[in-house]
Parts: C-alpha cells; sequence; structure tokens
C-alpha cells in the first residue's frame, strides 16, 4: 500500500502553486544581483544563468582618461599619464601632428599610444587640445596641441627625469 505522503509526492502539483513561483522569484532575484554585481567587476552569484553574465561584456566600453593634469615640484602643473602618474614630454624637433622619435629613439621614449581598438583619447580635467596621430605600425599616437606625446624610460613612479634630455621638454600647462 502506498502511504498518503508518497501519493502527495506522485500526485501532479497543481499549476498555481506557491512554491514554483517562489522559487522563480529566488532565481531571478539571483540572477539580477548577478547581473548587478557583474556590472560593477564583482564576481557574479554562482547560481546566475550565464546569459546574466554576458550583459557585462556586450556592455559598451568607455574610452579610458589617458591624459591628466598634475603639479610636480620644481616644474608646476604638467600633463601626465592616467592613472599612473608618468610625465610626458614633446619633442622639439617634431613638427606638428608628425613624430620624429622612432627605432632606438622610440625605446627611450615611448611614445604615449592608444590602447588597442580605442580612437580618442580623453583627458582629466581642464584638458583640451588632446589628439592623435597615426604611427606607421598603426598604433594611434596621442597628441596635445599637434604635438606628439612621449614617456621617458628613465623616469620612475612621478618622476621628471626627461626634461632637456636632447631636445625632450616636459609639457607644461
Amino acid at each position: 500500500m502506498i502511504s498518503d505522503h508518497t501519493t502527495d509526492i506522485l500526485r501532479p502539483q497543481p499549476r498555481h502553486s506557491t512554491v514554483p513561483r517562489r522559487r522563480t522569484a529566488f532565481l531571478l532575484g539571483v540572477a539580477a544581483l548577478g547581473v548587478s554585481l557583474a556590472a560593477v567587476g564583482a564576481p557574479a552569484a554562482t547560481a546566475a544563468p550565464a546569459r546574466a553574465q554576458s550583459v557585462h561584456s556586450v556592455a559598451p566600453r568607455s574610452t579610458p582618461i589617458v591624459v591628466r593634469v598634475a603639479s610636480r615640484p620644481g616644474f608646476g602643473k604638467i600633463l601626465v599619464t592616467a592613472p599612473a602618474g608618468a610625465s610626458l614630454y614633446r619633442d622639439t624637433n617634431d613638427p606638428p601632428n608628425k613624430p620624429t622619435c622612432t627605432g632606438s629613439c622610440a625605446t627611450v621614449w615611448p611614445p604615449l599610444v592608444l590602447p588597442k581598438g580605442d580612437t580618442k583619447p580623453r583627458g582629466g580635467f581642464g584638458v583640451k587640445g588632446l589628439g592623435t596621430v597615426k604611427l606607421a605600425n598603426g598604433h594611434l599616437q596621442v597628441t596635445f596641441n599637434k604635438e606628439p606625446l612621449y614617456t621617458f624610460s628613465g623616469d620612475s613612479g612621478h618622476s621628471v627625469n626627461g626634461n632637456g634630455v636632447g631636445p625632450f621638454l616636459v609639457v607644461k600647462v
């Protein structure tokens, strides 16, 4: 003989049962939490469906801030990279929008280039006049008022060791 409890299990549940509705609401809540966490870069909840996680990967990405203004002792306000804060230089031999520092020169004075896929540089508060020039290798070098920008391999952290080395000067604003 089948007990009443077993018969209840075998009996189909009514369509309007509150248990499945609560379970569905819970799973939808977990999925929404996973999407919310993915949007801020946190690990998604393990119960979130794969579709919820893909929302983050197809979101449009913004161009990172490339150049900002910083104060450096002895130099005043200069242009630096963001977020690292490396000092930026210009080559006084460069004609407008025509970088001349290539090859071994570019090893010592690396050009400031946009990340692959980005086409426009952005500046921090008060930085205007940014543009780009296409290099022979296809990368886009950032310019400031048509002057190609470089970093200096002899700098570390927030130092300004390259000012006046050869034709290179720190970019003051």
